[in-house]
């Protein structure tokens, strides 16, 4: 590779950002994290639209302090940890606002700001890079206004986190990629690891990464000594997440007995696939094996993927610039490994997947332009510099565009945010009360009030919060459920009679086998297995019958001889 791979040290410009511009980036992350929040806290509030995955997560924090059992490892070990430990100190605050903890408006804070932290690394990448002021705010605005972004900045989920992780990682890869420095190397990887403690798929981003640093410092090295400097190099960028996968997998083992429980738990991913496919509802449709509708999600997140790629690896070999692959290298196999997983039905072919594309076109655009000055190859800079705008351009005036139209259509858009936006646009024609996306977790607060109404001590109300976590997120009295990650859950399931449970609550058979109440007891949902009387069924939001309650009425009649 070039003079460009080995340049001298970037330009004063690229470093020089420390001091005047700390106030402008905790300016923008203050001024996006109220963006996304307030976003999000109108979704939820107002039009009562959200992804149910993000609610769940905060229950998964409230049951670390907030439950009956206290204790840390109630946060979980199927999904990964992060969004939930960062929603723990903001639901310290649901006393004084409940619906932090009710309406799951933690997650929201968690992902406004995770969100907000990515537009200020943008802008870091646009710094580094030595954009003038116009081009670098257009460059941020080509990522933290596009509308999938503040949808999902708003959202609660962990695609935030990841992309705050990702985004951080590429902004010290391109400087290691300029310098040298081993420090940025090991903020890459520090960027990982945390990256994975969000979402799984950073491991593949990991791999990527990996490679990029082996070839460049392969590549770069002096014949002597190169294999162990190029190791070296390697083992910097992918020791801390090696050591979180480590680290997760193997607390997962001590306190559940499963390495990888979202591969090998009853309530893991893997699981609630084929449990999906098994029903063939619309889960099957969202995990369509057809590549058309596979590209059509992907090029509807951000339609100038292809080009940018294309573009990234044109420069790479005709100006034998490495930097521009560093984007290439980091969003690339996530959205590979998106596109495999709907393929081969491993994944829901959600949407939300492929949301990495925009940021990897925004991070392309911006690598075009390089802080170090080649005076011999003056013309060739300016017509990368000039490709880079035209990216950043051609997003805002016609990416965000396409974007909204394929959310809008639901063969492409294909979840509760997305649904819900051609109702917000034309209320009269998609009527809000005909929409089950609309109705999500009334059934769990009607239920939740149920029971709080009786005043029942803690551990009255037995039930598995796999189906049942919006029940008790919903409830102001959380200490009367003993759930599923109280130490004494399966001996009170096992005996709940001798454990002061007055009420089981049993969930429909058509959300899986995975529920530990049905699993112990095949025939509590249909006669209430010989020891409960039903007193109670909830409705959920496509009207089918979600829940039913038991009341403990003692232990079963033993069999007659």
């Amino acid at each position: 590779m070039t003079a460009t791979v080995e340049a001298a040290p970037p330009q004063p410009e690229v470093t020089a950002t420390a001091g005047s511009g700390r106030g402008a980036a905790l300016t923008l992350l203050t001024t996006l994290s109220v963006l996304y929040f307030a976003v999000g806290a109108v979704l939820v509030l107002r039009y009562n639209l959200f992804d149910p995955d993000a609610p769940s997560r905060v229950a998964n924090a409230g049951y670390v302090f907030m439950s009956r059992d206290p204790h840390l490892s109630a946060i979980g070990f199927v999904w990964n940890p992060l969004p939930s430990l960062a929603q723990l100190p903001v639901l310290m605050f649901a006393e004084w606002w409940p619906a932090l903890k009710t309406h799951g408006l933690a997650a929201v804070v968690q992902s406004a700001v995770f969100m907000a932290g990515a537009a200020v690394m943008i802008r870091g990448i646009a710094i580094d890079r030595g954009l003038k002021p116009l081009w670098r705010r257009l460059a941020v605005a080509c990522f933290a206004l596009q509308p999938m972004i503040i949808v999902y900045g708003a959202s609660g989920m962990s695609e935030a986190a990841e992309i705050f992780a990702i985004v951080w990682c590429a902004r010290h890869l391109l400087r290691w990629v300029q310098t040298r420095r081993e420090g940025d190397l090991a903020w890459a990887g520090i960027a990982l690891g945390v990256g994975y403690l969000a979402r799984y798929e950073v491991v593949v981003a990991g791999a990527g990464a990996a490679l990029l640093v082996a070839a460049v410092a392969m590549y770069g090295a002096r014949e002597r000594g190169k294999l162990a400097g190029s190791a070296l190099m390697v083992l910097i960028v992918v020791f801390p997440l090696a050591t979180a996968f480590a680290t997760w997998a193997l607390t997962g083992w001590v306190v559940t007995g499963e390495l990888f429980a979202t591969l090998s738990s009853r309530y893991g991913n893997d699981h609630q696939v084929q449990a999906a496919m098994q029903k063939a509802g619309p889960l099957t449709r969202a995990a369509s094996d057809d590549w058309v509708v596979i590209s059509a999600r992907l090029l509807g997140m951000q339609p100038f993927l292809g080009l940018a790629t294309a573009a990234a690896v044109v420069v790479a070999a005709l100006r034998r610039r490495v930097d521009v692959l560093v984007p290439l290298a980091l969003f690339g196999p996530v959205l590979a490994f998106a596109a495999w997983g709907q393929y081969s039905s491993t994944t829901f072919g959600w949407f939300r997947f492929y949301l990495l594309a925009i940021p990897m076109v925004v991070c392309i655009a911006l690598a075009f332009w390089s802080p170090a000055r080649d005076p011999g190859d003056e013309r060739g800079a300016v017509l990368t510099r000039r490709a880079g705008a035209a990216l950043i351009v051609a997003s805002l005036v016609i990416g965000f565009p396409v974007t909204v139209r394929a959310a809008m259509d639901d063969r492409i858009g294909n979840q509760q945010l997305q649904y819900g936006l051609p109702q917000l646009h034309d209320p009269e024609r998609y009527p809000p009360g005909e929409l089950w996306y609309r109705r999500l977790m009334v059934d769990d607060r009607r239920l939740a009030e149920y029971f709080d109404r009786r005043n029942l001590p803690p551990g009255s109300v037995l039930m598995d919060t796999f189906n049942t976590w919006g029940v008790w997120l919903a409830s102001g009295n959380p200490k009367q459920f003993l759930i599923t990650s109280d130490y004494d859950f399966t001996a009170a399931l096992n005996r709940p009679w001798d454990f002061g449970v007055e009420f089981i609550v049993a969930t429909s058979p058509s959300l899986g086998d995975s529920d530990a109440v049905s699993q112990r007891y095949p025939t509590m949902w249909a006669d209430g297995a010989g020891f409960g009387m039903r007193v109670l069924s909830v409705a959920g939001a496509s009207g089918d019958e979600r829940f039913r309650v038991y009341r403990v009425t003692g232990p079963p009649a033993p069999p007659r001889s």
